[in-house]
């Protein structure tokens, strides 16, 4: 469902549209065996915390490789976690100056910060002793949210699709308000459990993503987004000329980022993948540079870094595979064709 923007610093009457990227990422460590035993440890007074990482923690790994059990001794793989660090201050408040649209000057206005942070270590080990993969994740939550409840992080898009939530009635509480203790705790649990499991199994996530829409060429490829033809969606933005202003032509691009970034996750082998992202992150780089203001373009391009900084490690892992196989397959010695003499 499309909305139209309000007034904006832009010519063109910039629309939003959502559409799902399935988001697909290969596992870096192969889990030996189908069965798992989980420990989770953390500091004193955090057993609620531990008991809840734990259970997220087994049902991802399920989620998302139905082949695996969880076993509580005996399994052919321990994962072991340990959270290092768990804050989550009382949200700030602070009050500035309000948009004025006239001579009488605008109430201030209260903004609500809220803050969290969230480190694991972990280590999975193989029946025999073995280590398989091991890594410190962090997760970090920090946003700003005004009187109404709105994030003041979200740019043009995010503030469309706060808006039209909030008139379809369809929003979330945790999307447009400033999160609850036990709302924030689980946004950091799932975050840093999220990390962990993309490590371990082959993970698929559905992440929902705005289009900016406009005239001609820039809602036909909307339109074929919509439809899942995102190669020609990628010729609609990328055949058409850039918009005049860099501020308005920054949504093209963004689109162009979107385009690439499907067709990443979508490719057959890890080198396309990687290829299409990294087109993706430079184009969101690009939008980013032409409109500075537009904080809902941030997202996209950390979600693009996370996902080439994994490939680049599932790559970094096969080349060192390669090289410790060299010197085994090397001691073996090569079976001559020559016949013995009697």
């Amino acid at each position: 469902m499309a909305a139209t923007a309000g007034a904006q610093s832009f010519g063109l009457p910039l629309m939003k549209s959502k559409t799902t990227l399935q988001r697909k990422l290969p596992a870096l460590v192969q889990l030996p065996g189908t069965t798992v035993t989980i420990v989770v440890t953390g500091h004193a007074g955090t057993s609620e915390l531990v008991q809840d990482f734990k259970s997220m923690l087994g049902s991802e790994l399920l989620k998302n490789d139905p082949r695996l059990s969880i076993e509580d001794r005996g399994a052919d793989s321990t994962l072991t976690c340990q959270i290092t660090e768990f804050v989550h201050p009382a949200p700030t408040t602070s009050q500035r100056p309000g948009i004025s649209n006239g001579k009488t000057p605008a109430p201030p206005v209260t903004y609500t910060r809220v803050t969290g942070m969230m480190r694991v270590s972990f280590q999975a080990r193989a029946k025999g002793g073995g280590t398989v993969g091991s890594d410190n994740v962090a997760a970090k939550y920090d946003e700003e949210f005004d009187t109404s409840g709105n994030k003041t992080s979200g740019g043009v898009l995010g503030a469309m699709k706060n808006g039209v939530k909030r008139i379809k009635g369809g929003a979330k509480t945790d999307e447009l308000n400033p999160p609850t203790d036990s709302e924030l705790k689980t946004k950091l649990l799932d975050s840093v459990i999220q990390q962990i499991v993309t490590q371990l199994v082959n993970t698929r996530e559905m992440v929902e993503v705005q289009l900016a829409k406009g005239k001609g060429a820039m809602d036909q490829g909307v339109k074929d987004a919509e439809a899942g033809l995102w190669s020609r969606a990628l010729e609609e933005w990328t055949s058409m000329p850039a918009l005049p202003k860099p501020v308005d032509d920054a949504y093209r691009l963004y689109d162009v980022g979107v385009a690439y970034e499907a067709m990443g996750y979508a490719a057959d082998d890890d080198k396309a993948a990687m290829k299409f992202l990294d087109q993706a992150s430079i184009n969101y780089g690009k939008a980013i540079d032409s409109n500075p203001a537009e904080k809902y373009f941030l997202a996209p391009q950390k979600r693009i870094e996370t996902a080439l900084a994994h490939y680049e490690k599932l790559e970094q892992q096969k080349k060192s595979a390669a090289v410790a196989a060299a010197p085994a397959a090397a001691s073996v010695p090569a079976r001559s064709g020559r016949k013995s003499p009697k």
